[in-house]
């Protein structure tokens, strides 16, 4: 079910991507990889970005250059809480990283799907 699928992996835990969702042994049905941004807050959304496409790629960080594609202080600062602390809602920005379609949304969700 390519696509339509919900399902998310986790190979691997950490603070930056831990998405609290149960890791999945088959990868040939396997849907985006999903992040929630919000939970990890002390940590920059860019770190997260670079963290989900590696856990769903499994590649080694030397292949995946975001600064190449975006510039990670200007992704920090859209998704940026407002300056009184809120969240923002609401925006959504995709971009091609790594052979994955990544979707960063201003609701606090990262969305990776290899392509």
């Amino acid at each position: 079910m390519k696509g339509g699928s919900s399902r998310s992996r986790t190979t691997m835990q950490n603070s930056h991507t831990d998405s609290g969702r149960p890791a999945t042994d088959d990868d040939s049905e396997q849907g985006p990889y999903v992040v929630n941004y919000h939970e990890t807050s002390d940590v920059e959304v860019s770190v997260t970005v670079v963290h989900a496409v590696l856990e769903a790629t499994g590649k080694e960080p030397t292949d995946v250059d975001l600064n190449a594609v975006v510039q990670p202080d200007a992704l920090n600062r859209i998704f940026a809480p407002r300056h009184d602390g809120t969240p923002r809602k609401g925006g959504t920005l995709e971009f091609e990283l790594a052979g994955c379609h990544v979707t960063v949304d201003g609701d606090g969700e990262i969305r990776v799907d290899p392509t």
